[in-house]
């Protein structure tokens, strides 16, 4: 079967949220399936740490660059010489108009449920380029169960054509590093917040319940600008909380593993969220987790973390409180859960889906 890839979201050099599981995915997909040929369409050359060129996994790299999935990847697939028996992408953008089976990725529909919470152009595309999406999609893969029932609600599609594949969990060099407190003046026990800063992570909820802990601990928040991120930074100032917030922008691997690793706590307030990697790279290395009682995070984390109520602030001081008590248990329990979820069976179970399709 000849399969192709939209592989830009993987190849970039900051990779976060969809691009670190389009990254995983196509690394798999390449290591585990040598039966089916693979053609990976980029707007720009593969980095080096792409999957290597090889027989049955090959690049093809063209422009312009601008509304890419909308112009050159359609005209590319509608000119080329290669007869794809499916398209797949890891992102919710399919080429569009596409005479092949498309297949593409569904990670939330969060944005359906705040729509003041974007810019516009973000937004028009979001709600807009999706829907195309699921309406032109011969299948369509969902990163949970949560998102699967909310794609069937939302869009009345039959359940028959969406498939659940989980994301995995890859932490490249578990070992964790001290020097990584010291760069990011960390001196205190500290409570850990992985995530871009957007309003679904619910970061102001955080700061303010932060505020109210004995003042021998620190918060860290760890994660890139997003968008409508103000609020974060007024709370701060509002709680005079300066000295006690550490933001770091975006870390690098061996940073995240470490403030994973050394944490009280990776505290995960968000209001939504489709999946939650970053709960699962925690129990890995043995920090608790305390996480919103949310659909997504209850199917992922199954009882093994303390469940707040994203809304109630004494629920989540409460649960911060409970952290040096219930440690060890909470990662006896963790490092169970955490252990379901690989990108080898994620890929594999897209590969399953593939040659059922």
């Amino acid at each position: 079967m000849f399969i192709g890839i939209d592989g830009n979201e993987a190849n970039i050099t900051t990779r976060v949220g969809v691009g670190q599981y389009a990254f995983h995915i196509l690394t798999n997909l390449s290591k585990l399936d040598k039966s089916n040929i693979y053609h990976v369409y980029l707007k720009s050359p593969p980095l080096p740490d792409m999957p290597p060129e090889s027989s049955n996994w090959i690049y093809h790299v063209f422009g312009p660059s601008k509304y890419w999935t909308r112009f050159a990847l359609p005209l590319k697939l509608f000119f080329q010489k290669i007869k794809l028996d499916l398209f797949f992408s890891p992102s919710h953008y399919s080429p569009r108009p596409c005479l092949i089976p498309t297949v593409p990725t569904i990670h939330d529909i969060g944005y359906l449920h705040s729509l003041d919470q974007f810019k516009k152009k973000d937004i028009y595309q979001l709600v807009n380029w999706t829907k195309d999406s699921l309406q032109q999609a011969k299948h369509i893969i969902a990163v949970s169960q949560f998102t699967k029932q909310e794609l069937i609600k939302t869009y009345q599609i039959n359940p028959l054509k969406i498939s659940v594949a989980h994301n995995g969990v890859n932490l490249k060099n578990p070992k964790a590093n001290k020097s990584v407190l010291k760069k990011f003046k960390i001196t205190s026990p500290y409570f850990l917040a992985l995530g871009t800063l957007k309003p679904n992570k619910n970061y102001p909820f955080l700061i303010e319940a932060f505020s109210k802990l004995p003042p021998n601990y620190q918060l860290v928040i760890a994660g890139k600008k997003g968008w409508l991120f103000d609020e974060i930074y007024v709370t701060v100032k509002k709680f005079h909380l300066e000295s006690k917030v550490i933001f770091t922008d975006f870390i690098t691997e061996i940073e995240k593993v470490s403030l994973l690793k050394y944490a009280q706590s990776l505290v995960i307030p968000s209001t939504y969220e489709g999946f939650g990697i970053p709960a699962l790279e925690a129990q890995i290395l043995g920090t608790p987790v305390i996480a919103a009682d949310i659909p997504s995070l209850r199917e992922i984390l199954e009882g093994s973390c303390i469940y707040i109520n994203p809304t109630n602030q004494n629920s989540l001081i409460t649960a911060m409180l409970a952290i040096p008590k219930s440690k060890e248990y909470l990662v006896k329990l963790g490092l169970v859960q955490s252990k379901k979820f690989t990108w080898e069976n994620s890929a594999q179970n897209l590969i399953n889906i593939f040659n059922h399709l």
